[in-house]
């Protein structure tokens, strides 16, 4: 199908009213798969995505801040009407997959079908769509068959896989910040837990095999950053060192993100006529030359740098002098930063323009989990052109009692007590990208409601995830 029809198909199933307007138009001729976006001429947050493979089918059906209307429909209803709209784009779609356990969330309801072998689903097979409660499609994804489904020659017995998981398995200790939103029985405050340093290990099933697959290893923490060198002075004026001239610059925008306020600068109004519809020509458009500043509301405090502008200058700085700089930036905005931070080997190399240094969090001696901070210098100017704060308030780390009411052991205890391994398919892929299917074990905890990521130092409390 040509691009043109592939486009009218696009708005066809969009059911694209004149109220949008074409953001992206994009043909991936190696993957055969057209993409297309239209914005809200109202509304910037509303759009609709669209992904047709190069028959026209749809692949990927998406509204971004959908008006969603009062009406509530049952479950029946929904399920009815998901199915019908599959059924329009893949009539045999329902003979071929199997049903899966509806997921209701606050303002949808999803409904999966998928590819079972041995009994079990392969992941990322089938469909799904994602019902408003009033009865609209808020999302659909096609998947389809696996096509490289790797079986076991013998079946690894679980229990070995257990056993040696139990053997080496160690928790840390760790200060943390923990969203009510993605864990059970969390609050806002920071705490003190015990988390496992294989959160997501598992192991192929296949014993002929005899690999494990150990995802997301905890960093060492103790080896890999180092207390930051003396202490140095801020700058007196912290705009300086990120080359911010608020007369050379105009303001494209204001986002409002709640407790912050993203600002997008421009050296001057943007004259640029973009045809390029592509999604890198949209990237583009969105970052070209502009200088967008993240700010907390209430301290006033940068919280979030991204300089995309086209600066250069005389400048050929060493790794050491743009190292200083990092550290004059840190030291403004967290005047006791050695009291908490320690720093990481710089990326980069003689060859690039610029040095990024990474900074972790520890307090009292103990590493505060995902809390990290990255500053990056470009190399010809001086200037920040990358800060991202770290996500935990460093003003409430003193609130933490770091003295464990639990030892390491005990909390291993009472981590290991619920665990389990389960069979399970997993989607892998090779460094030529193609994808496969692999029978593997993965931790579980059956008897919770989530996989348990954090054990509480203090009360013992299994912290489980939601998601």
């Amino acid at each position: 199908m040509n691009k043109e029809r592939l486009k009218l198909r696009a708005l066809q199933i969009g059911n694209v009213s004149s109220d949008f307007e074409l953001e992206i138009e994009d043909f991936r001729e190696e993957h055969q798969v057209a993409l297309f976006f239209w914005k809200s001429i109202h509304d910037a947050e509303q759009g609709i995505w669209i992904e047709l493979d190069g028959e026209g089918r749809l692949l990927h059906y998406e509204q971004y801040e959908p008006k969603i209307h009062d009406i509530a429909l049952q479950e029946e209803e929904l399920l009815a009407k998901s199915l019908q709209f599959v059924s329009q784009h893949y009539p045999n779609a329902l003979k071929r997959f199997i049903p899966k356990k509806s997921k209701p969330r606050s303002n949808r309801i999803r409904f999966s079908y998928t590819q079972m072998e041995l009994e079990l689903p392969l992941e990322m097979t089938g469909f799904y769509v994602d019902m408003a409660f009033s009865g609209d499609i808020l999302s659909f994804r096609y998947y389809g068959e696996a096509q490289d489904i790797r079986f076991p020659g013998e079946i690894l017995d679980k229990e070995k896989v257990k056993q040696s998981f139990l053997a080496g398995v160690k928790l840390n200790l760790l200060t943390t910040n923990l969203s009510p939103n993605v864990y059970e029985n969390v609050t806002h405050s920071p705490c003190l837990v015990y988390a496992p340093d294989y959160p997501f290990y598992n192991h192929s099933a296949d014993r002929l095999a005899e690999r494990s697959v150990e995802e997301d290893k905890e960093e060492d923490y103790e080896t890999s950053y180092l207390p930051l060198p003396e202490k140095l002075p801020g700058y007196s004026n912290i705009y300086e060192a990120i080359g911010f001239d608020k007369h050379a610059l105009t303001k494209l925008r204001e986002i409002d993100l709640v407790d912050e306020v993203v600002t997008v600068w421009h050296p001057g109004p943007p004259h640029s006529v973009y045809n390029d519809l592509s999604l890198d020509g949209y990237f583009q458009r969105k970052t070209e030359n502009m200088l967008k500043i993240k700010t907390e509301k209430q301290t006033g405090k940068i919280s979030g740098l991204f300089n995309f502008m086209d600066t250069e200058g005389p400048l050929a700085l060493s790794v050491e002098e743009c190292k200083t700089i990092a550290l004059k930036f840190l030291y403004t905005l967290y005047p006791n930063a050695e009291q908490y931070f320690r720093i990481a080997s710089p990326n980069g190399d003689e060859e690039t323009t610029q040095y990024g240094f990474r900074f972790s969090i520890f307090h009292k001696g103990i590493p505060t989990h995902f809390s990290l901070c990255h500053i990056t210098v470009k190399r010809t100017t001086g200037f920040i052109t990358l800060y991202s704060a770290p996500d935990i308030d460093m003003d409430r780390l003193e609130d933490i009692d770091v003295q464990p009411t639990l030892t390491e052991k005990e909390a291993k205890s009472l981590y290991i007590e619920d665990l389990d391994f389960e069979l399970t398919w997993n989607k892998n892929y090779e460094e030529n990208q193609h994808e496969y299917h692999e029978l593997i074990y993965r931790v579980t905890f059956p008897k919770l409601n989530g996989d348990i990521r954090f054990i509480d130092a203090h009360s013992g409390e299994k912290i489980t995830a939601k998601i």
